[in-house]
């Protein structure tokens, strides 16, 4: 029996760049009518990266289910003022791993979430190497010179379902781990 991915019926879309990514994740937010799940390294909620940010929020408002998963490391905590305009929205984010404190000084903490993947209504699902950060600037340097030089993949078909039920069982346990530790 084959896996999905050697199955029929993919649709795979290359996109270069910010420039090709992130305008096609912007549509699929504003046309979700369910559920987006979002997992990122970075998310840098400055410049272009704000209209993703402002689109995630609208779906909630729409009653849309958002759930962003970012890195401790790569993101860190989401900033203030995005964590009140997300509340008072509803999106739902947690911080994989946060960084904090001396448990940095623990090998065990430094296991990083680096997946860029987001899954719109079960139907559309973005994946590749691009952040949410913005080509043309980097948080400790400033403006580049140059845009980054990386891509996106957007894909229909039964390779969804397997985005979406792994980015499901990493929120699960997101949702678990804590209540956990506050038990243990």
């Amino acid at each position: 029996m084959a896996t999905r991915a050697l199955r029929p019926g993919h649709a795979l879309r290359l996109l270069k760049g910010g420039e090709g990514f992130f305008p096609a994740l912007i549509e699929a937010i504003s046309g979700a009518r369910a559920e987006v799940l979002l997992e990122t390294y970075i998310f840098d909620f400055t410049r272009s990266i704000e209209a993703i940010a402002s689109a995630l929020a609208a779906a909630a408002q729409r009653g849309v289910q958002v759930r962003v998963v970012v890195d401790g490391f790569g993101t860190g905590a989401v900033p203030s003022d995005w964590q009140q305009r997300w509340h008072a929205a509803g999106v739902q984010w947690r911080v994989f791993n946060p960084a904090q404190g001396w448990s940095l000084l623990l090998p065990k903490r430094w296991r990083r979430m680096h997946r860029k993947l987001c899954v719109v209504d079960g139907a559309v699902a973005f994946c590749g190497g691009i952040n949410l950060l913005d080509d043309h600037h980097d948080p400790n340097h400033g403006t580049l010179d140059q845009p980054r030089f990386d891509f996106s993949v957007r894909v229909t078909g039964p390779l969804v379902d397997d985005m979406h039920d792994t980015m499901s069982r990493l929120w699960a346990r997101l949702q678990v781990v804590p209540e956990v530790r506050q038990h243990d």
